[in-house]
């Protein structure tokens, strides 16, 4: 369902794999309802062990699994007939011992497992993935550290910040910015690095900036992951961001980080009296409470900007056109925008 006041010029659920919340949330047994692309669905365990996703509603007469449903086995149990799916969606018995109707089919949605979170699959035609997330080694890395923000946006917005290189020194303070490789989209796989320099507010840096490099990985709209490097410290970070549209005007706005094993004299000769396992929580700290203060400095702009379309690009933004053409295939049919900027902001 799209609002009557919405914002963007596309649809507000575009093609793509999506974080849904922690996959430690969800014990075997358990059973969650969410909502996920204007549409309500439940997470749901089996006893061995399987994470699956599927439409809320019992395609038998209505009931909502997430009021008094359960988990049998390896089924869905509906609490108003008893009817019990199997994960393929099919009906595989009635409360009654009769036969199930053929016809009653369960929505199935595509559901995996990364760096402790489950991702569901949208297709508005409802066709099988047309790509997978690739998993990462996560060998000699800490665990991933998380936090999510609920706002209004569109994960084409918030996802354009990996290529919208203008604002990183307006908004975050960011200075000498590098193109270290220019954009480069693969299918539904978009990358490109930069470096710049960044504030370093922690580890008794006070004041102190640094040569950050970034390489930016997305596949779809709803999954980031970035790769960071401080050579002169000799530091390695991993950051995630999930975009997940909810209602058609909000989204979930999931950031992770995690770091990689490093020698604390490495950083600093002092330091080799630290043991390493505490380094590393101090340095995770650090890493995620500035990550969540930039992501931060970004909210307020998103929940009330406009989207101009075409954007009136400048020498410096980054390239904006190039991503915007790239976002086009994950609406139907790789369609443009049906409909013009706001009057006040309309282009000749």
């Amino acid at each position: 369902m799209i609002p009557a006041d919405y914002r963007y010029p596309f649809d507000p659920f575009p093609t793509g794999w999506y974080q849904l919340g922690a996959a430690a949330d969800l014990a075997p047994g358990a059973l969650l309802s969410r909502q996920f692309a204007g549409e309500e669905i439940v997470l749901y365990r089996t006893l061995s062990g399987e994470a699956r996703a599927a439409g809320a509603y019992c395609p038998h007469m209505g009931a909502h699994f997430g009021h008094g449903g359960r988990v049998e086995g390896e089924e869905l149990w509906c609490p108003f007939h008893g009817f019990c799916f199997d994960g393929g969606g099919n009906c595989t018995k009635t409360g009654y011992d009769t036969p199930p109707p053929k016809t009653a089919k369960l929505k199935v949605i595509p559901l995996v497992e990364m760096h402790g979170r489950l991702f569901g699959y949208h297709d508005g035609d409802g066709d099988a993935p047309r790509f997978e997330l690739p998993p990462v080694s996560e060998d000699g890395w800490s665990p991933f550290k998380f936090h999510s923000f609920n706002l209004k946006g569109h994960p084409q917005e918030t996802t354009e910040n990996s290529v919208d290189v203008g604002h990183l020194a307006v908004v975050h303070g960011y200075t000498g910015l590098e193109t270290l490789s220019r954009l480069k989209v693969d299918g539904d796989y978009l990358t490109v690095r930069y470096a710049m320099h960044r504030p370093m507010d922690w580890l008794g840096n006070s004041g102190r900036t640094v040569r950050t490099e970034f390489t930016i990985h997305v596949w779809g709209l709803g999954y980031s992951r970035v790769e960071v490097d401080i050579p002169e410290l000799g530091l390695r970070s991993r950051h995630l961001v999930f975009a997940t549209p909810l209602d058609g005007d909000r989204i979930d706005l999931t950031v992770g980080v995690a770091v990689e094993d490093v020698d604390p004299s490495q950083v600093h000769p002092l330091l080799k009296v630290v043991p390493r396992r505490l380094f590393r929580r101090l340095v995770l700290e650090g890493v995620y409470r500035g990550y969540v203060h930039d992501v931060s400095q970004d909210l307020d702009i998103w929940e009330n900007k406009a989207y101009v379309h075409p954007a009136q690009v400048a020498r410096g933004d980054g390239p904006i056109g190039r991503y915007r053409t790239w976002a086009r295939r994950f609406y139907p049919q790789g369609s443009p925008p049906q409909k013009a900027s706001p009057p006040h902001l309309a282009t000749a």
